[in-house]
């Protein structure tokens, strides 16, 4: 009887890196793969551009910015702990890189545009006008929300966090996410109550006080028949 072949690790695998998880080319990436590192740059850029310009509010801070959290990134790749997610780890040292850009700046920073892309187009008149209103929440929730209340929202809902993930970004601790995504939803559906914004049911996402992540609660509705 011939013996069982066991798998190596750090053997090739015959999927291709667009099709591996964040955590597994993260892993490769450790073992100087480059090539795995580049799929990572290409997966989370604009998101994490997308972040950052919320955070400094000026394009060129937020491009240079993107570019030096993946150099960090990239010098501390063997500190990374795949029992992570990666883009928690990774939005965590952008978050500090930002923070001491705000400081070394010092100057109060106001967000210039609120940019809404959607990839595809819909039929549906009740979605269009969903995602009209989502675009008009965040252009008011970057108007009117403290900075860190408006990063919480965005890490909650935009990068569908959960709260010890956005806790660890943010650094702060569970309770006080909670506290400051309590606040900013009040604070946004206040101010979207005067300013008019008629928000159509479903509620979008940004209002609704749930900090269990759409992934959970997917996974969750495929056993119960919806969402709920």
């Amino acid at each position: 009887m011939s013996p069982v072949k066991r798998s190596n690790p750090a053997a090739p695998c015959a999927t291709p890196l667009s099709e591996r998880t964040a955590e597994e080319l993260a892993v490769l990436a450790q073992r100087d793969n480059l090539a795995a590192y580049g799929v990572l740059v290409e997966r989370y850029e604009a998101r994490l551009f997308n972040f950052l310009l919320r955070r400094v509010g000026r394009r060129i801070d937020a491009e240079d910015l993107t570019q030096e959290s993946f150099v960090r990134a990239w010098e501390r790749i063997r500190s990374y702990d795949p029992t992570w997610r990666f883009s928690t780890w990774l939005f965590t040292i952008a978050s500090r890189l930002a923070v001491s850009h705000l400081r070394r700046r010092r100057a109060a920073v106001s967000i210039e545009s609120v940019e809404v892309s959607h990839s595809a187009r819909h039929d549906s008149a009740d979605h269009e006008s969903n995602l009209r209103t989502g675009g008009l929440l965040w252009a008011l929730a970057a108007r009117i929300l403290k900075r860190e209340q408006h990063t919480a929202l965005w890490l909650r809902y935009a990068e569908d966090m959960s709260v010890s993930e956005i806790a660890m970004v943010m650094g702060k601790s569970q309770v006080g996410v909670r506290v400051c995504l309590f606040r900013a939803r009040r604070t946004l559906a206040e101010s979207a109550r005067k300013a008019g914004i008629v928000v159509n049911q479903p509620d979008p996402e940004l209002l609704a006080d749930n900090d269990t992540p759409r992934s959970a609660r997917r996974a969750a509705a495929s056993h119960t028949g919806g969402e709920q």
